[in-house]
């Protein structure tokens, strides 16, 4: 078990609540837990993973996005959510909110080696089509 300091499941529950309140996307954006259980299994994956803060940081925005907990602002509660882990862990970087990435770490395109390295800032590749 790592020596991180990670959210709740009702804190992260709050930031799916509170990023639909700031950052209306789409007029049927409503804030509904689909899992409490599925939340608290991505919580206990990303505390298990060794290695420096950005692994498990890694595991919180994989399993957000592609466990898909909330009806409405996965992606945007799992960028939150990371950036504040990170933060809260002494990290100093920023998670960029960018769709195409996020899109591509649901459809699975990216490895979560090349997230971890997208995490600490580097460049990640661009994926094509849409």
């Amino acid at each position: 078990m790592s020596g991180y300091k990670f959210p709740t499941v009702d804190e992260i529950i709050d930031v799916n609540r509170r990023v639909l309140a700031e950052i209306s996307v789409k007029r049927a954006d409503r804030h509904q837990v689909l899992s409490r259980m599925k939340l608290q299994l991505i919580l206990d994956d990303a505390k298990k993973t060794n290695g420096d803060v950005y692994n498990p940081a890694t595991e919180l925005l994989f399993g957000i996005v592609k466990g898909h907990p909330f009806a409405s602002g996965v992606r945007r509660t799992a960028v939150t959510v990371t950036s504040a882990f990170l933060k809260l862990n002494g990290a100093g970087t920023e998670v960029p909110h960018d769709p195409d990435v996020l899109k591509g770490i649901r459809e699975g395109f990216y490895s979560k080696s090349e997230v971890k390295e997208w995490l600490k800032g580097h460049v990640i590749r661009k994926r094509t089509g849409d």
